[in-house]
């Protein structure tokens, strides 16, 4: 065979593979599929009940302006006996099939905490479907209640929860994102405790269910970001607030940007001035002192300062010197306060148990069997170090300059 007919003949069978090849093997339609943008997980008489928020496609793309005629989601349930089995039942109500890759947020009720969420991680992390990426939330309310809920700004409300997490992660730093995957990671870890972020449902009067009440410039009830619930394996075991889980995330080094605010003297409780961090890092080490371990944090962060209440000249060094003092004062305090509930509650959510197992295996396997009691009673040494990097444009405080013209 000539060079010419062997070339021929291989583009011909390139050609037919190319066209053989064509299209999507496992292509879903739009118009033959539910799309979940979250899901809700609950515990109503011993029965998991799981409620879906599905997008209703037609509807956002006629949003604009005064033309909402329906609403951009709807929300139904299903319940089972397992998690799989309630899932199953939505083909009973819903003409098309369930599609859950776009979910992007799973409220877990705290009926359903305190009972046990493993199987739901079960079901999560074995469906090709599911995506484990998912931002994990538990709720004071029932969790179809919290799907129920309209926002304002976001067209689909499941997105909107993803997004107050993310914004409420990288802006203040009480409560920090977790997916699925971390989760399971957690309860599988040496200590074996997780925190999940709580969002309820905020404020009285009729909830914000009909697209009605988007027309309006104020709500009777809104979705907002709480507490942190605190889990034993799979079990909601008790809650800590915001600003407890704050100083917990400044020991595990989990605060990258933040606002932090702080008093003009150590004994005052009110909070005059704030310093912006730009960066944070936390070095955590355990040490064997003495007959017990003690936990050595060392601290650094950086910012710069967006509000003096205090009677300080912050472009004077000593002045300078004495609001990075003031600083690092309050962020020991709120990691020890912080230790001191986690201690009350017996519950490492710190992962000190971890850090122990890498540095001493031998020492971990002694500690193990009664870890709660031991971990009650460890010490943390804390050291700190803030710089101010920028004062703004104002030396001294308006405070200060009102008082120097008017002696």
């Amino acid at each position: 065979m000539s060079f010419k007919r062997r070339a021929v003949w291989t583009i011909i069978i390139a050609i037919v593979i190319c066209c053989s090849c064509t299209g999507c093997w496992d292509r879903k339609e739009l118009n033959k599929i539910a799309i979940a943008s979250a899901t809700a997980i609950d515990w109503v008489e011993d029965h998991w009940q799981v409620s879906y928020q599905v997008v209703i496609p037609q509807s956002i793309s006629n949003m604009s302006g005064t033309g909402m005629q329906q609403a951009p989601v709807m929300v139904f349930s299903t319940t089972g006996d397992s998690i799989q089995e309630a899932v199953q039942r939505a083909s009973l109500e819903m003409p098309r099939r369930m599609f859950f890759a776009h979910n992007r947020a799973v409220i877990i009720g705290e009926s359903a905490a305190r009972k046990g969420i493993s199987p739901i991680i079960e079901v999560y992390l074995r469906s090709a479907n599911s995506r484990e990426t998912v931002t994990l939330l538990v709720s004071r309310d029932k969790g179809r209640n919290v799907l129920e809920q309209l926002l304002p700004l976001e067209k689909i409300p499941g997105a909107a929860l993803q997004n107050m997490v993310l914004n409420e992660d990288k802006t203040d730093g009480n409560l920090k994102q977790v997916m699925i995957y971390q989760f399971a990671m957690g309860m599988q870890g040496d200590s074996g405790y997780s925190m999940l972020p709580e969002v309820y449902i905020s404020g009285t009067g009729n909830e914000s269910t009909s697209i009605e009440k988007l027309k309006n410039t104020n709500f009777d009830t809104k979705l907002k970001m709480g507490r942190i619930g605190i889990f034993q394996k799979d079990k909601l075991i008790g809650w800590m607030t915001g600003h407890e889980g704050y100083g917990l995330n400044w020991i595990k080094g989990d605060i990258k940007q933040s606002i932090l605010f702080f008093a003009c003297t150590k004994d005052s409780k009110q909070s005059l001035s704030a310093i912006r961090i730009n960066k944070a890092s936390t070095k955590v080490v355990p040490v064997y002192n003495q007959g017990a371990w003690l936990i050595k944090a060392e601290v650094r962060a950086s910012g710069n300062l967006v509000e003096n209440g205090c009677m300080v000249d912050a472009s004077k060094p000593e002045g300078t010197r004495k609001l990075e003092e003031l600083i690092s004062g309050t962020i020991s305090d709120l990691m020890q306060n912080s230790l001191h509930k986690a201690q009350a509650m017996k519950a490492d959510v710190l992962g000190f148990a971890g850090l122990i197992h890498r540095k001493d295996p031998k020492a971990w396997a002694k500690l193990q069997p009664d870890w709660g009691d031991h971990f009650a009673r460890i010490q943390m040494d804390v050291t700190i170090r803030v710089e101010i990097e920028n004062i703004g444009m104002n030396n001294k405080s308006v405070k200060q300059l009102i008082e120097s013209d008017n002696p």
